[in-house]
């Protein structure tokens, strides 16, 4: 009877499906008088330990009266993923046997705490007891991609040879490099992988998965090397490999970007798996970018309505509206864009941020509302940044119909100052020249030009200058600013 129920403690201990059960489970076994049995109570603290629950399982190692390495591996992992890593040395030090995945364990643990100099100890220690695998060598390379040192990652990889490396260490390295803004060498990197995988017997060892065509197809959007994307794409057909939502995502941003929409569109269509958040915003802004702005608003619309995700539902953030209010702008939809950015609070719960009242005077200033894009960034919370002011300056002396010349001159002289504020090297800060060229006041053009280029060589910017004494009426007790222009009209009705 014990030996059964021994057995099935630990299948249920392995499909436990939460702490309560596994506690229950516990119980169970102390009655039947199966908790000192050092297999079921190593199962007990693995459970523990995969659910965060540190305290039991660090009481049960304690109470075990026999351990053997399987029971001191698992305490030292629980101890490991919980970031306790001086708890996690003290015990790997006082081991009676360690086996290759103590050391991985204790390497990895100091990796992931970004201690590289006692995680290479330890790694350097384990190779000459010639007790390492190649789950180290990946832990210690993907320290060092996460450091951005990869020169020394690479030092690494290559001393492992060609027969040590699997296709982890290779999509390790690709993304290292793809992260640190080196995607020429992530597809060097892919090609040497592609050779090797050619070689005789390393066909099903370095086999690529979605990672690494994830990987590569990025580092090609990156560089603009769409050709060789296709050829990536065919291979992963050839291939069969599974089509996941990254993968799936790499390869219609790639599209986008290259300018094949219909692809991209047909890439998204027929994914095998459900779209995710992050696939709705790459075709959203795939779509702007590319000029079909009231196609990505009828996505956006698709999106939230469900007509993809039937099943599950996808709720718009922060990054959907940036990209759908980018479209607007780009293809001035004035109403589509106004309804979009008032139904974000009310609606989906998104709190209007200054990127999204960027996008929003942008294609106000685009469309020639002038005068509403000024009384929206009267509205803003907090003080508008430089990009939010350049939209205004730079619109400035192009509205139509055009405001009264002394209008457009104080708001764009209060913009103009304000990004100076900001950051006098901000190429915005030239726009006020444009708008006094626009009216002819060709003294004020020269004049201007002179300030800020003065200002720039004397490196006079935020950090000499006191913030918030532009030419705008605030309130104390209030974050919002009253812009020049706006106040004057405000004062005459």
């Amino acid at each position: 009877m014990l030996p059964q129920a021994r057995a099935a403690l630990i299948r249920a201990l392995s499909a436990c499906p939460g702490c309560r059960e596994a506690q229950a489970l516990h119980a169970l076994a102390c009655k039947l008088g199966l908790a000192s049995d050092v297999v079921l109570s190593t199962a007990l603290l693995t459970c523990y330990a995969r659910r965060g629950l540190l305290a039991p399982a660090q009481l049960l190692f304690d109470e075990m009266p026999r351990r053997d390495v399987v029971a001191f591996n698992a305490m030292l992992a629980a101890l490991g993923a919980s970031g306790r890593v001086a708890d996690a040395r003290a015990l790997f030090d006082r081991m009676p046997e360690r086996t290759p995945a103590s050391w991985n364990t204790i390497v990895t643990c100091y990796c992931r705490a970004g201690d590289l100099a006692s995680a290479r100890e330890v790694f350097e220690a384990s190779l000459r007891a010639a007790s390492s695998s190649v789950v180290s060598w990946n832990a210690m390379i993907d320290g060092y991609c996460k450091a951005g040192r990869m020169d020394a990652a690479r030092q690494l990889f290559d001393r492992m040879g060609d027969s040590l490396p699997d296709i982890i260490t290779w999509n390790t390295m690709m993304a290292g490099y793809l992260h640190r803004g080196d995607p020429l060498s992530a597809i060097a990197m892919f090609h040497r992988l592609m050779d090797m995988q050619q070689q005789e017997g390393e066909e099903r060892r370095l086999r690529p998965t979605t990672v690494t065509m994830a990987t590569a197809v990025a580092a090609c959007t990156q560089v603009g090397d769409f050709a060789l994307g296709r050829q990536i794409h065919h291979r992963i057909r050839r291939l069969g490999t599974w089509m996941d939502a990254v993968l799936s995502n790499a390869l219609i941003d790639m599209y986008f970007k290259c300018g094949s929409v219909d692809d991209a569109l047909d890439m998204f269509r027929t994914m095998p798996c459900v779209p995710n958040l992050f696939c709705w915003n790459t075709v959203i802004a795939g779509l702007g970018m590319n000029g079909r702005g009231e196609d990505a608003v009828c996505a956006f619309r698709d999106m939230v309505d469900g007509t993809r995700n039937q099943d599950s539902e996808v709720r718009p953030d922060s990054v959907t509206f940036v990209a759908v209010l980018s479209a607007c702008s780009h293809s001035g939809l004035v109403h589509a864009g106004r309804k979009l950015f008032s139904e974000m609070l009310a609606v989906y719960g998104v709190q209007p941020q200054t990127e999204h009242y960027g996008c929003m005077v942008d294609l106000l200033c685009r469309a020639g509302h002038f005068d509403e894009a000024a009384r929206l960034v009267q509205k803003m919370p907090g003080r508008p940044n430089a990009k939010v002011l350049g939209s205004l300056l730079l619109n400035a002396g192009f509205s139509k119909p055009r405001p009264e010349e002394d209008g457009v001159v104080g708001l764009s002289e209060w913009a103009a100052s304000r990004i100076s504020e900001l950051d006098v090297q901000d190429g915005a800060a030239y726009g006020l020249s444009n708008v006094y060229a626009s009216l002819q006041r060709w003294d004020h053009v020269e004049e201007h030009r002179r300030k800020v280029s003065a200002a720039v060589r004397h490196g006079r910017g935020p950090h000499h200058k006191q913030p918030g004494r532009a030419r705008a009426s605030c309130d104390p007790a209030s974050s919002e600013c009253e812009l020049p222009w706006v106040a004057a009209k405000n004062a005459a009705c």
